[in-house]
């Protein structure tokens, strides 16, 4: 019976243990240049940390931001909050640059999955650019569609919820019926005073519920 020489063996093992090393350094190279990153920020301070990026480092940062309609205290508020809380993104040159851009306040830390920190595509920024709200942006006007599931979150009806029984684009009013004093009325409501709701709500009248066709028994 033949024996390998230990020596054989061990240059057997080499290429299975080199191949982690140089995927690891092709991803390295990868990484290294000018491109944007993702970083991790602290809460609510995306965009103080993407200004503290652009006046002490002088690099691009974009903490993308989006309109929404809240329902606050004083009725339907209209808020901008971060689209990906606790990130944001910069551009700069990897790794000569990194110890700056993680350093700088409101910054936590550059974001990599266990390797070097993949380097995202100018298209994807430039997606995100185009349809972020920019700070300007108008206020936004609701926008409600025939059967959806709403809830009045101002004025005397505040707390009553529905569903929408006749709207229409541009129009200041919706019809909403709603269950009223144990009977369903149709009331014409202001479109800015109405909050949609993403599920239906559990406890409502059989007229409030949308009608379910039941297919016939088949016979045995």
């Amino acid at each position: 019976m033949f024996a390998a020489p230990l020596s054989s063996l061990a240059s057997l093992d080499r290429p299975a243990k080199a191949a982690p090393r140089a995927e690891t350094f092709r991803s390295l190279l990868d990484a290294c240049g000018l491109g944007w990153f993702c970083l991790r920020a602290e809460g609510r301070r995306e965009h103080l940390a993407a200004l503290n990026l652009a006046r002490n480092t002088s690099v691009e940062a974009f903490a993308p931001r989006i309109r929404l309609r809240r329902e606050g205290r004083g009725g339907v508020q209209n808020v901008t909050e971060a689209l990906f809380p606790g990130y944001l993104f910069a551009r700069f040159r990897y790794p000569e640059q990194v110890r700056h851009v993680v350093s700088t306040t409101g910054v936590l830390g550059l974001v990599a999955f266990g390797g070097p920190p993949p380097r995202l595509d100018d298209e994807t920024i430039a997606h995100l650019r185009q349809h972020a709200e920019p700070a300007s942006a108008p206020l936004l006007s609701p926008v409600f569609s025939q059967g959806d599931w709403v809830r009045v979150a101002a004025g005397c009806l505040r707390g009553s919820e529905g569903r929408v029984r006749q709207s229409a684009s541009g129009h200041e009013r919706v019809c909403v019926l709603l269950s009223l004093l144990g009977h369903d009325v149709e009331i014409s409501v202001p479109a800015d005073q109405l909050i949609s709701r993403a599920e239906r709500p559990q406890l409502v009248s059989a007229a409030l519920r949308p009608s379910v066709a039941v297919p016939a028994a088949r016979p045995a």
